[in-house]
């Protein structure tokens, strides 16, 4: 590869990468579709599966149970970019190579992210939910 085609290569790639993001509403749209799933579970289960809530708060007709997941700087990925630059040969010929992959900064690489989720238990099943953060997902 020529030294003048790697500017090219970082444009495309970077290109690519943000033509395939997702965007923050698809992600919220993801996690409100996967949090469904709860609609009219036992609040056992819930707790079962989501563990000790940060807090819970008494309603007239119920509770709400709320959960804080908090992701740390730089873990688990956020988008990234790749890049390697290298040769190989044959004939008695040497070849070397290198990569380097780094996160891309402003995007979730490098950011703590959280996604508070609020679970409305009425009548000892889920009834409702509510989220917010950056750090929501289609995980629940």
């Amino acid at each position: 590869m020529r030294p003048t085609a790697l500017p090219l290569l970082i444009a495309l790639a970077a290109a690519t990468l943000a033509s395939g993001c997702a965007t923050r509403q698809s992600m919220d749209d993801a996690y409100n579709d996967s949090l469904t799933n709860w609609q009219g579970a036992s609040e056992e289960s819930l707790r079962a599966r989501w563990g000790k809530p940060a807090a819970e708060d008494e309603t007239p007709s119920g509770k709400w149970i709320t959960y804080i997941v908090d992701n740390p700087a730089g873990a688990g990925g956020g988008p990234r970019i790749s890049i390697g630059i290298g040769g190989f040969g044959g004939g008695g010929r040497v070849g070397v190579g290198g990569g380097v992959t780094t996160p891309i900064t402003g995007i979730g690489g490098n950011q703590a992210t959280t996604c508070t989720t609020r679970f409305l238990i009425e009548n000892g099943k889920v009834s409702n939910w509510t989220f917010d953060g950056a750090g929501c997902g289609a995980t629940g």
